[in-house]
């Protein structure tokens, strides 16, 4: 971490210690995609997340529900399913597996 960084985390969090970033092309190696939700956005947002007894990071530069893609185009890891959203206008709403259609 360059130390023009470290000095801005260190403003935002009151942490003074050592920082890290994630090591990006390791996790594109198995996943597809990171995704920051908006309450984990809001839950992380402005401090500092422990790596381990040296080292924190933070969320720096990431908006909330932004996902952050590693490949162009999507994988399919198993075959497609379809749903159907019963009753979604009442206390009932309730999904069901679509019925295969005869092609």
């Amino acid at each position: 971490m360059t130390e023009q960084k470290r000095h801005d985390w260190y403003h935002v969090t009151g942490r003074d210690g050592a920082w890290v970033i994630p090591d990006w092309l390791a996790v594109s190696r198995k996943y597809d995609a990171v995704h920051l939700s908006i309450g984990a956005y809001l839950e992380l947002a402005g401090g500092s997340l422990t790596v381990d007894d040296t080292y924190a990071t933070l969320i720096a530069g990431w908006d909330p529900d932004t996902t952050y893609w590693f490949i162009d185009t999507l994988r399919e890891a198993e075959q497609v399913q379809h749903w159907n959203c019963l009753d979604v206008n009442s206390e009932d709403e309730h999904w069901v597996r679509a019925e295969k259609s005869a092609s």
